[in-house]
């Protein structure tokens, strides 16, 4: 603890206010905002997950506006169950699968399903770009969804996020992978 003058009482808050440091460093941690070396392997999700996801996907491509204006409530509760996805294991869950492709491609043909969708992902691949946490992880991202990074990467050097998903339902389409 902080030795204090053998002053008044009023001096010794004063004291302690202007010399704050070691009284309140002590009590008060600072979290540092060292970022984690975490591997793309180690990122999370779950078959739960998956799940949500997959619900997600198939409701906005098979279901119709009032259907889902009707049932937007459970997409949202969905959508907050997978809010703590990477954006990029969020996608590799749809671009692995050739069926959700499909109601991507349905999704994105769709102004309002695409709106939808995108005001979800994009903030998340902006916000993970800022913490500088995409870079590190795009060479295993395309090597899981089986696309050439080179093909992928002026899609997020220009963070053109409803372009990149664009460009992956056309690519997956066109090669069948």
């Amino acid at each position: 603890m902080q030795d204090l003058p053998n002053n008044t009482p009023a001096q010794a808050i004063v004291h302690l206010v202007a010399n704050p440091r070691p009284f309140f460093g002590a009590i008060v941690r600072i979290p540092t905002n060292k970022p984690k070396d975490e591997s793309y392997e180690s990122l999370v999700c779950s078959e739960h997950d998956k799940a949500c996801i997959h619900e997600i996907v198939t409701t906005l491509g098979e279901k119709g506006k009032f259907y889902l204006l009707f049932n937007q409530g459970h997409l949202k509760d969905l959508g907050t169950q997978v809010e703590h996805l990477h954006p990029l294991k969020f996608m590799s869950s749809i671009f692995s699968y050739q069926h959700l492709m499909s109601h991507m491609a349905d999704i994105f043909d769709d102004y309002f399903k695409r709106t939808g969708f995108m005001d979800g992902l994009g903030p998340s691949l902006t916000l993970e770009a800022g913490r500088n946490k995409l870079n590190q992880y795009l060479d295993k991202f395309a090597q899981e969804i089986n696309v050439p990074l080179e093909k992928m990467a002026p899609y997020f050097r220009s963070h053109d996020w409803e372009g990149l998903v664009e460009f992956l339902i056309d690519y997956k389409e066109k090669t069948h992978a």
